[in-house]
């Protein structure tokens, strides 16, 4: 019960900071914290409940968006890249929230680096290509998707440094907080 209630507050938690983005950065296009806050969400859940409130709050947030939602084919393939970057979360998580040599200064920091381009690269490609499914054309959307991708890659690689540095220590530190106890 407990990690359903847990999973919950961070399902707003996450759906928060993808509105936040629309007021920290409002024309900064390929910046947003929604990635960084599924992951730390899954970290403090584990594997499945991770994907699960990836899901859930990528679905909440595309649904209420206000610009419209988006065609069935691209919300479908943002809610399996939120469950990802959730169960991506939960499975780094397991070595972030660890007291280990590989976890502190510059071993956190690379693994923090290649969980943000796991992460940013697979939900980029995922949901390339289903734009490219309902626009017709598979290639051109990735080309198109590109130079997005690669602004997209380099901000959330320095919001995963930048806030996994700050976070993982301080949440270490709590371990009542990290326990993944139903």
């Amino acid at each position: 019960m407990r990690t359903v209630v847990r999973s919950a507050a961070l399902i707003a938690f996450s759906v928060a900071c993808g509105y936040a983005k629309l007021l920290l950065f409002p024309y900064l296009f390929f910046v947003e914290l929604f990635t960084m806050a599924v992951f730390l969400s899954g970290s403090l859940v584990g594997f499945g409940w991770g994907a699960w409130v990836g899901a859930v709050s990528r679905l909440v947030f595309s649904v209420a968006n206000p610009l419209g939602p988006p065609h069935p084919w691209i919300l479908a393939a943002q809610v399996a890249g939120g469950a990802l970057v959730g169960a991506m979360g939960g499975m780094a998580g397991r070595l972030l929230l660890r007291q280990s040599r590989l976890t502190h200064g510059r071993g956190r920091t690379w693994l923090l680096i290649l969980c943000a381009a796991a992460a940013t690269l697979s939900y980029d490609l995922l949901t390339n290509v289903a734009q490219g499914v309902v626009f017709g054309s598979v290639p051109a959307a990735l080309a198109l998707g590109a130079i997005p991708a690669v602004q997209h890659l380099g901000s959330n690689i320095a919001i995963f440094v930048v806030v996994g540095n700050l976070a993982f220590p301080w949440l270490k530190r709590y371990p009542n907080v990290t326990s993944r106890a139903s």
